[in-house]
């Protein structure tokens, strides 16, 4: 995958994200700017990730535990 970080703002890390009234799922955005979709081999690219936070996609950042490694 090639790297696309002007797409949209998310920073590398863990996020909840929702689509319409679908159930909160755990996606993890990469240094490249596409996101995997955690518990599948799925990835979306930086522009398929933008094209859904513009249409409306909830997304909260996972903050990492304390004292974790980051």
């Amino acid at each position: 995958m090639t790297t696309d970080t002007a797409a949209h703002a998310l920073a590398p890390g863990y996020y909840w994200y929702a689509v319409d009234s679908d159930p909160f799922c755990v996606m993890h955005v990469h240094a490249h700017g596409g996101a995997s979709l955690m518990g599948t081999d799925d990835e979306v690219s930086a522009h398929d990730l933008a094209a859904l936070i513009a249409r409306g996609c909830q997304i909260v950042r996972i903050d990492p535990p304390m004292g974790a490694a980051v």
